[in-house]
């Protein structure tokens, strides 16, 4: 997900304009060409030291730009950025190493990069800390621990966080088990248009686990769940659509027509939220 640092590399021939907000985001899969950057500026903003522009310099280098793609590099740009504090960049480096991307794929040093972030209150580091606690990547198994740094991302904004709080509660793992607490946080997540909360959602509603079993309900979530799930989803989204067939096969004709009347309404709770406005020409925000 993002950036890194200052030194004498070759900066590509930079010469657009727009540094967006969004780009500030931890880089998961980069796809090249797909207009994720505006290059324009990144060389003057970089030599004055703007820790923003070393981390979108990076993931130039990490996207691919102009012929030239290099993780080593990235990562060269990412450290300086992650010197001066940028957590963002930290992420990007955890991320090298979890994905091996021009480092040797190294859990621990994953960790230890998500950890720094995750305690300058960056809110996708927290959540990851939680995962490798969960999984026991790069740190010890620690359920409890992994329920703590996942409640805090979610306190700072993270949406999968909130699906992640959610799956601990509905299968007991570092908490009581509580269906009804586990609706809760999935509904949040769904709020935030996580397509899985909506499937799980759906799943709680055809079992009556921690809700009133409402098949209507049910079929309604599942529906707007196929609508919620990314391209690199696909798998999920089958399984989706599945479980959606067999609670139709359930439902009567009135009850399918009053599912599609929920459907209307679940559609404008989980709109996803509108990115950030882009930032002005050789505007930059840190």
């Amino acid at each position: 997900m993002m950036i890194s640092k200052l030194l004498t590399v070759p900066l590509f021939s930079l010469a657009m304009t727009v540094i967006a907000a969004e780009q500030e985001q931890t880089y998961t899969d980069l796809v090249p060409g797909t207009g994720m950057l505006d290059p324009g500026n990144l060389s003057e903003l970089a030599s004055r030291g703007d820790v923003r522009a070393m981390n979108n310099v990076g993931l130039l280098w990490a996207k691919g730009y102009d012929g030239k793609q290099s993780y080593e590099e990235a990562i060269r740009w990412w450290k300086e950025a992650a010197r001066r504090g940028y957590t963002v960049s930290m992420n990007n480096i955890g991320l090298a190493y979890a994905n091996g991307h021009g480092v040797e794929v190294d859990m621990k040093q994953a960790f230890d990069w998500w950890f720094k972030s995750a305690m300058l209150a960056n809110a996708w580091a927290q959540n990851a800390v939680g995962d490798c606690y969960e999984t026991g990547e790069g740190v010890a198994r620690d359920y409890v621990q992994a329920l703590t740094w996942y409640r805090t991302a979610a306190e700072n904004g993270d949406a999968m966080a909130h699906y992640n709080v959610a799956a601990l509660y509905e299968t007991g793992r570092g908490v009581e088990q509580d269906y009804a607490e586990a609706a809760a946080w999935y509904r949040e997540a769904a709020r935030d248009g996580d397509a899985a909360s909506m499937r799980a959602l759906g799943r709680l509603y055809r079992e009556g686990l921690g809700v009133e079993k409402d098949l209507v309900e049910a079929y309604a979530w599942h529906l707007v769940a196929d609508l919620r799930f990314k391209l690199q989803e696909a798998g999920e989204a089958a399984l989706n659509r599945q479980e959606a067939k067999r609670v139709a096969a359930m439902l009567s004709p009135a009850q399918r027509e009053q599912a599609d009347a929920r459907l209307a309404q679940l559609e404008t709770l989980t709109t996803p939220p509108k990115p950030e406005k882009p930032l002005a020409p050789n505007e930059t925000q840190i």
